[in-house]
């Protein structure tokens, strides 16, 4: 990963955070655990990145939703 990829893992993780009430360590285990990491967010950096930060957080919820997981 790019260290722009790692930024921009890192702010979608805080926003995720501050949406859930949830520690970033926890989001970032959640998001490991289901592929989300590098499948999805550094994979798709180039896109996701002209998003805002809330629509990508809450496409991650649903993602996660789908995939078994609650980050809610």
């Amino acid at each position: 990963m790019s260290q722009d990829q790692i930024d921009y893992v890192t702010c979608v993780i805080g926003a995720l955070s501050l949406m859930t009430g949830k520690s970033c360590s926890w989001i970032y285990k959640q998001l490991h655990s289901a592929g989300l990491i590098k499948g999805y967010l550094a994979s798709a950096y180039d896109v996701l990145h002209t998003f805002s930060l809330e629509y990508v957080a809450e496409d991650v919820i649903n993602i996660m939703r789908k995939k078994g997981y609650a980050l809610c």
